[in-house]
């Protein structure tokens, strides 16, 4: 007698095949939790972003103003009304403005990194998300497929009334995942472009401002 059928002599698969309910309940409970931590985290990303916008000409006209007129202070407090990359990073560079201009870009570009982390932050929590939840899917897929094949087994039928709930199961599951997975990776792509730019922009910003500063010297 082979292992399987010992196990089915004694019922060892009963309850896990006859507890399709169960696996349908938990499935859907998990994706449920990956569609709230997907939109979560998006949203979160979303007005993070918002709130961080800055018009980078502006910003590099008006500071020039200050240091051409000798203003520190005013330079100082332009950059601290405002919480973005570039008035954080560039207010690196005020802050330190007696150093000589190859130490101050050192202080800013680590100040850059610093910013690339706040940018990124939560990214791969959305990347994870983006990945479960076409597994949990594919899972709830084949747990539905199960409870069609033993409905056929146990009725010794295949009619829609029997195989109807495993297959609807089955595609559901497959349909949320996939949603989860195509939010998660079209703003994952979204973020990570966004921040590629924002890095780029502050990046520019950090050596027009070693030239007005060089300027500014003489």
């Amino acid at each position: 007698m082979s292992i399987l059928n010992i196990f089915k002599l004694y019922g060892v698969f009963d309850g896990v095949i006859t507890a399709g309910s169960f696996f349908d309940n938990l499935t859907m409970f998990c994706l449920l939790i990956c569609s709230i931590a997907d939109l979560t985290l998006i949203i979160e990303r979303l007005v993070f972003f918002l709130r961080r916008r800055f018009d980078q000409n502006k910003f590099m006209r008006e500071l020039a103003e200050y240091l051409k007129a000798g203003d520190v202070d005013g330079a100082l407090a332009y950059c601290e009304s405002k919480d973005t990359p570039l008035h954080n990073v560039i207010k690196v560079g005020i802050e330190n403005i007696e150093l000589p201009e190859d130490r101050i870009l050192d202080l800013m570009e680590s100040k850059v990194l610093f910013e690339r982390d706040r940018l990124t932050r939560f990214l791969s929590g959305l990347s994870s998300v983006g990945a479960i939840g076409p597994l949990l899917g594919l899972f709830g897929t084949v747990d539905g497929l199960i409870d069609s094949f033993h409905q056929i087994a146990v009725t010794g039928t295949g009619g829609p009334e029997v195989v109807g709930k495993g297959i609807s199961t089955a595609l559901v599951t497959t349909w949320v995942g996939l949603i989860i997975a195509m939010l998660a990776t079209g703003f994952f792509n979204y973020f990570t472009k966004k921040t590629s730019d924002i890095v780029s922009k502050v990046e520019a910003a950090m050596r027009e401002f070693l030239v007005i500063l060089a300027a500014v010297r003489g």
